[in-house]
């Protein structure tokens, strides 16, 4: 277990020593409820080893759907201030910085700042978003070339591809060899050299596409079954550097296409940006799929731009909200040009952030219902280690004629405590709650949804 056999072949020398990944079993008498909640604990107590494995994340806005490509220093200046009026509390410089990357098509591999779209350089903009009371992160994809790049053009040997072969490509960029150390020393220098520069204090590791191909000009004709294994061991190299060498620096792993979400490397990343599909109503069954063995912590979740610009749905913003509060929680959006009403939601959604995201982030999970399943209503909860406080959230997908309310029942709580709901006032025992379970009433038509904080009194 642990490695695909598919391709893999692995020549061991005499006296050599091969180390296989390390597998993680679960047993558990509580169905997959229990299963999740022991994985939970593990990589949280014994994985993630990251200075934020037990801090709030800062919330962030990360200007990709804002901008795409299009932006300059005076147009993600103009988000920040925004954006630091609201209390939000990072700007996050997406893709298209470097280089002369204006589409996907060029410059992976070219890790220079563009100055025409950056005048006055990359510490410049950060010292302005700094003055505003932010902290600033940026976007790196390491592992990939575009073959319209500098770099590829003065070493077309340093992708992976075999050999006589026209090598496929996948949001036009091919993968760097990095089983080349000569390949991982140039790339990681020049990502050390940006975040030597300016006041930078979270990265965007991205992996836009899987490997294929493969083929390596540096491993010897024997060893070619060996890329894909010492492949991932020079990411994880290359962020042990990375983590080491700025140990203040939050990372998250990106995987659009890439599929980079593994226990692994949640050791370097204590939070992954799970999928591009942002739409909340999509999310639901994202989040509770990656949440089955993956703590909420780790699960990188934003309230982005309506219509989605992934399927054209229009969600409420609180909805949203009550979505991305499941994970990370931040946005994915130019705040300056949403509705009024809109906007005048975000510092009541930071302030519900702060309030919830240590039971969020430490608490146990469990689910209450699927949308996945019954294609009508999702439900989740939190709850406290010591299971005196628990966070419910209900999101109605669909609504349904003639029904004025929903029951659910609430697991993980007490028996014998007495829980009072926050919003509403009234005291219900745990047992009560479980097994009699609780109204969900006042929601009238789709993608709405409701919070529910109940303390022990």
């Amino acid at each position: 277990m642990g490695i695909n056999p598919t391709d893999f072949e692995w020549l061991l020398e005499p006296g050599e020593q091969f180390v296989t990944p390390e597998v993680v079993m679960v047993c558990s008498c509580q169905g997959i409820g229990g299963m999740t909640r022991t994985f939970h604990d593990l990589y949280r107590n014994h994985l993630i080893r990251s200075p934020y494995r037990n801090k709030k994340r800062p919330v962030l806005i990360n200007n990709w759907e804002a901008t795409y490509f299009d932006f300059d220093t005076e147009k993600l200046l103009a988000i920040a201030k925004e954006a630091s009026a609201l209390g939000i509390e990072m700007l996050v410089m997406d893709d298209g910085w470097f280089g002369k990357r204006s589409d996907d098509n060029s410059s992976l591999g070219d890790w220079v700042v563009n100055e025409e779209k950056l005048k006055g350089g990359l510490k410049h903009l950060v010292d302005e978003v700094n003055k505003l009371g932010m902290d600033f992160g940026i976007w790196f994809e390491p592992e990939m070339v575009s073959p319209d790049s500098d770099l590829y053009r003065a070493h077309p040997d340093w992708c992976i591809h075999v050999e006589g072969r026209v090598p496929g490509l996948a949001r036009n960029q091919l993968v760097l060899d990095l089983t080349n150390p000569e390949v991982v020393e140039t790339v990681y220098g020049m990502i050390k050299k940006i975040l030597s520069e300016a006041n930078i204090r979270y990265v965007k590791w991205d992996m836009n596409r899987p490997l294929s191909d493969l083929g390596s000009n540096y491993l010897a004709p024997e060893r070619q079954g060996e890329i894909s294994h010492r492949y991932v061991l020079a990411v994880y190299g290359m962020l042990d550097r990375l983590t080491t060498d700025f140990p203040h620096i939050l990372v998250e792993g990106c995987s659009g296409g890439g599929a980079r979400f593994d226990p692994g490397i949640l050791y370097y990343c204590p939070q992954i940006w799970c999928s591009d599909d942002t739409d909340a109503i999509e999310r639901l069954i994202i989040q509770r799929g990656t949440a089955m063995v993956y703590p909420l912590s780790t699960i990188g979740a934003h309230v982005s731009d309506c219509p989605n610009h992934t399927v054209g749905r229009t969600t409420p913003f609180e909805t949203r909200g009550f979505v991305a509060l499941a994970g990370t929680f931040g946005y994915e959006l130019d705040v300056t040009r949403i509705p009024k009403e809109d906007r005048e939601m975000i510092p009541e959604q930071i302030r519900t952030y702060h309030k919830y995201n240590d039971l969020i982030r430490e608490g146990d999970y469990y689910r209450i219902a699927d949308y996945c399943d019954n294609r009508l209503y999702d439900a989740w909860m939190v709850v406290s280690k010591d299971r005196r406080e628990a966070l419910v959230t209900y999101i109605q997908v669909m609504q349904r004629p003639n029904y004025k309310s929903r029951r659910i029942r609430l697991k993980g709580l007490d028996e014998n405590t007495v829980y009072r709901n926050e919003q509403t006032g009234e005291t219900f025992t745990g047992s009560a709650l479980m097994y009699a379970g609780i109204n969900i009433a006042g929601l009238h038509g789709d993608f709405k949804g409701k919070l529910m904080h109940f303390i022990a009194v």
